[in-house]
Formats: C-alpha cells, structure tokens, sequence
C-alpha cells in the first residue's frame, strides 16, 4: 500500500503547541532552527549538547510544536544572578519563517513567563538589536519589558546575519513577570493609537527626513529634552535602510548609541515601541519615560 499523501493544512487549521523538548531530537533540531533564522555559521549557533546542560543546570528550554508534530520554534533562557537576586536570562526565542503569523513567539515568550514564575522568579532579564525594530516592538511592545541600559558592540563579531556589516550593540531589558503593567500590556494588548492625536501632545526628539526613496534618515536629536515622556522616531524598515546603504545605517546606530546612552543616564528607561501606520506608510517610535525611581 502506497504512504498517505500528508495534505497542506491551511493557516486557520494549524495547531502550535508549547512545552517541555520531548527527546535529544529536538535539542538537535534546535540547532537546524538557529541556522535558519538567523542565517548563521555553525561557530555561532548554539549546539544541542551546551543546550542539554543549561537546561539541566537550572535554565528554561520550550518547544513548539505543530499539529504535525514538528518542532517549529523553541526559547531559551539561563539561570543567573542580578543584584544578587536569581533571575532567568532569556537568551534566545526562534520561530521558523514558516510559522511567524501564528504568534509563536508570543506562546513561547509567556510560557517561559509562566515556568520562571512557577520557579520563584520575579523578573526575566533579555537584550534586543535597536535596530531591528520589530525586536524592539515584541520586547517593548507587546511584552511589557522596560530597557534602562544600553552596551555597544555587546556580542563582539557574529555571523548572524541581522549584525553582518555593524557593531552587535543591544538595549538591555528587565521583565517584571507580576508588574501590573507587565499583566495589563499581556493580557489587553498593545493599544490602538491614533497617531495625529498622540503627536500632538508628544514630544518628539527627532524628525525623518528622507535622503531618497524608502532611504530615511534623521534631524539631529534633542538631548536637552526634560519632558516625562518622549518619543525618539526611527524608520520601521531599517533592515531595509541597512542592506542599501550601510553608511545611512552606520548612523542610524551612532544616532541610537547617542539617544539611548544620554537618556538612559538622564534616568529615563525606554518603556515602549510604537507601530502606528498613516497614509499608508508605518512609521514607529520608541518610547522613553523618567523613571520614577
């Protein structure tokens, strides 16, 4: 008898489900998932058998898993210390292509939440590339996190290739598991915003200005703002920005390393990441707010 042919299931029909690796298989596939995502060389991917001891040794490792039974994302955090305090250090979140409408990402990010909760934890530490800024929307966004520190050149040279060409600098994050902003933001969702109105009462450290088609850079930055709250705007298709011109991304980062260094030791912490679309054209903001410590 001839094998049944595996039909495709449409997007509405397919199941992703999240727990515990089910054998040394998917700690192997885990390394096939870091290939594909992030396009790196084997010296930069993680191997099976360093993600079997952290996850023995006190780290956090979920899978997800299709209907089909594939293993198409996982998340990956370390056991650590802050201020002498245990936190888990999330280290990496990979979804197949495939898979990335499917709110993966999301499913592994809050059960990750709710194992570092079952384990006593009160916060979740991470990193993000500023200049990936749908990173910046997921972590600020649409989790809840809150960055008030910021390290430049943070992994040294990788193959990866969203850091191919610039400096591996990343915004450092604190995920405060039981805030009741944290609870609020997880369970209602980013706000819908009505841009017009919002900017009208922000205030704006910066203005877009476009050096050709699709090629936007900025205004020189405020840094003498003493507002409670601001926003600092970056174009959304900043990935886009770098494979065209390194030269205009290069500053790009000059510009986050300048904002992001200044405000964070003004004890201002970036609270949020706005994606907000007018006239058809997405354009997004980081939100930075005086800490109230």
């Amino acid at each position: 008898m001839a094998p049944a042919v595996r039909r495709k299931k449409r997007k509405d029909e397919i199941q992703v489900s999240v727990g515990p690796f089910r054998s040394l298989a998917d700690y192997k596939e885990c390394e096939d998932i870091q290939r594909e995502v992030w396009s790196m060389h084997d010296i930069d991917v993680v191997p099976a058998p360093l993600l079997v001891e952290a996850g023995r040794s006190g780290g956090i490792l979920l899978g997800a898993t299709s209907s089909l039974g594939d293993l198409v994302g996982f998340v990956f955090s370390l056991a650590g210390f802050v201020a002498g305090r245990p936190v888990q250090h999330s280290f990496m979140v990979a979804v197949r292509a495939a898979y990335r409408n499917f709110d993966v990402g999301y499913k592994l990010k809050t059960a990750e939440r709710r194992e570092a909760l079952k384990r006593g934890m009160e916060c979740i530490t991470s990193s993000f590339n500023p200049m990936q800024p749908a990173e910046a929307y997921f972590a600020l966004g649409k989790l809840g996190q809150r960055a008030d520190a910021y390290e430049e050149n943070f992994h040294g040279e990788t193959t990866r290739l969203p850091d191919r060409g610039l400096p591996t600098d990343r915004v450092l994050t604190r995920w405060d598991l039981e805030d009741a902003a944290t609870v609020r933001r997880l369970e209602q969702g980013p706000p819908r915003r009505d841009l017009r109105r919002e900017l009208k009462a922000a205030t704006v450290i910066n203005q877009l200005v476009e050096a050709a088609p699709g090629l936007l850079n900025s205004t020189p930055v405020k840094l003498n703002c003493t507002a409670e709250r601001f926003l600092f705007e970056v174009p959304y298709n900043l990935q886009e920005i770098k494979n065209r011109d390194l030269g205009v991304a290069l500053e790009w980062q000059g510009r986050m390393r300048q904002v992001f260094r200044h405000y964070f030791r003004k004890h201002y912490a970036a609270v949020d990441f706005w994606v907000c679309e007018t006239d058809g054209q997405l354009r997004s903001f980081y939100v930075l707010e005086r800490r109230k410590d």
